[in-house]
């Protein structure tokens, strides 16, 4: 199924699928009633090409994504063709690529802040949003300013391109309890992390009681340098410096004091006190979870799409509380509850053509509404991030690792990345070769400005 969701899946198949979802706790729109029912006819005869990216994150939620294809096109008697994809895709060129020549989907799923360079192909949504029947659109308008920010340097800012369904704060702390106990520390009193300081002191216990080697990771891979643990640090010590470029677009930030107290003390987690693997320049947060999972870890910053991953490979120690999840916490002397980022996986349409240009986009909209069910937002936020509904959040407090307490906790004063046509480059291509390098003993100070130098020649052009 690397190419597309195989239309002979049988109801056996997909009663597999619904199956393992409910043993994790999830169930989604794909009900047995439709599931044995004749597909509807609303939009019977009408194939969409669906290029998905969210399933890459941890299984669970790749069969979320399939159940909720599945769900849709018995709902409405569409046939959908999926493309599994990956992050790599669009911070690559391989997007660009295939746009400029044509090869386009109906709709896709994306990070939102990554779409600038597509803004062209892509079709408004506002029409759309705005027939939307309230008791979904008023719980997901709290992002309708956000998605302003994101595009402010577009002419068109007040025109939604990307329709945010999930929203992953950046990024929590998650940590295994079973290592406080074996490090004598306190976890109720130590519990959230109040900065960086408190945070030294918990790694130095871990490391000095041989609990692990190396507690903890700060990440050099291109993907999650630029969007993980870094930028909470660097917004606690200033909001408006803390996106990697200014207000109007016009330079770079990431030259300034914030930037290089921030990357210094990421830097030296690893190069100075060696609470971090020497894997570090090309770690991963996904790589962190499953060494946490091991025992190899003690603390990890991970992003809350990672969820699905506990709860698919130590579901009873998930169930148990052995992992709780907590918010970011800011720089010794920064600011508290400014610590957070936010990116929102979202959906866009392509501009179609042709006779049945007008059908596709609508049956494009009809399956980004399937993911807005609130049975499907709640299975969402429970395997991949913090559901888009705020009218389900409530529902999902209390579970045994905390997370939507810990992810919701983040939202006081929550930031949003730039969507500049070349964000991509700016936050991952030409920023993490930088930070490998300080990671290798280069000056911190000196890549940020050659880093910075870099930006903002491309936006000049």
């Amino acid at each position: 199924m690397n190419k597309e969701l195989d239309r002979t899946y049988s109801r056996r198949d997909f009663l597999k699928i619904t199956t393992a979802l409910a043993a994790v706790g999830l169930t989604t729109s794909l009900t047995p009633d439709l599931l044995y029912g004749e597909a509807g006819t609303d939009l019977k005869g009408v194939t969409i090409d669906y290029w998905n990216m969210i399933g890459v994150q941890n299984p669970v939620v790749k069969q979320l994504s399939e159940s909720i294809i599945k769900a849709f096109e018995q709902r409405t008697g569409a046939k959908v063709n999926t493309t599994w994809d990956t992050y790599g895709s669009i911070i690559g060129p391989k997007y660009r690529t295939n746009f400029l020549a044509g090869k386009i989907p109906t709709v896709f799923d994306a990070i939102s802040s990554w779409t600038g360079q597509l803004r062209s192909f892509l079709r408004p949504l506002n029409d759309f949003v705005g027939e939307w029947d309230s008791e979904t659109k008023e719980p997901v308008s709290w992002l309708f300013p956000l998605i302003k920010v994101q595009n402010r340097g577009f002419s068109d800012a007040d025109q939604i391109y990307d329709l945010p369904f999930l929203v992953i704060p950046q990024a929590p702390v998650v940590t295994r309890l079973d290592h406080w106990k074996k490090a004598g520390l306190d976890f109720e009193k130590n519990w959230p992390i109040k900065d960086t300081d408190h945070f030294l002191e918990l790694l130095k216990a871990f490391k000095d009681q041989k609990v692990s080697e190396y507690p903890y990771e700060v990440y050099g891979k291109i993907w999650d340098a630029g969007d993980t643990q870094l930028n909470g640090w660097v917004r606690s010590l200033d909001i408006e410096k803390s996106d990697f470029l200014n207000a109007d677009w016009t330079r770079s930030n990431c030259d300034s004091e914030p930037w290089i107290r921030g990357v210094q003390f990421y830097v030296d987690l690893f190069r100075k006190y060696h609470y971090s693997s020497p894997d570090s320049p090309q770690s991963t947060d996904e790589d962190a979870v499953e060494q946490l999972i091991r025992g190899q870890k003690s603390i990890v910053h991970a992003d809350i799409l990672n969820r699905g991953t506990f709860l698919k490979r130590i579901p009873k120690e998930v169930e148990a509380g052995l992992i709780q999840w907590g918010p970011h916490f800011p720089m010794a002397g920064g600011t508290t509850g400014s610590v957070v980022f936010q990116a929102m996986a979202s959906f866009s349409i392509t501009k179609q053509t042709g006779p049945d240009a007008e059908i596709k986009e609508r049956a494009a909209w009809e399956f980004i509404k399937e993911w807005f069910r609130a049975e499907n937002q709640i299975a969402l936020a429970k395997s991949s991030g913090l559901s888009a509904r705020r009218d389900v959040w409530d529902g999902l407090k209390g579970a045994p690792d905390h997370y939507i307490e810990a992810v919701t906790s983040m939202l006081n004063n929550p930031g949003v990345w730039s969507n500049h046509p070349k964000s991509v480059d700016i936050q991952y291509n030409l920023f993490a070769p930088h930070i490998q390098q300080a990671m290798g003993g280069a000056d911190v100070a000196t890549e940020l400005k050659a880093y910075a130098e870099e930006v903002n020649k491309i936006l000049k052009t």
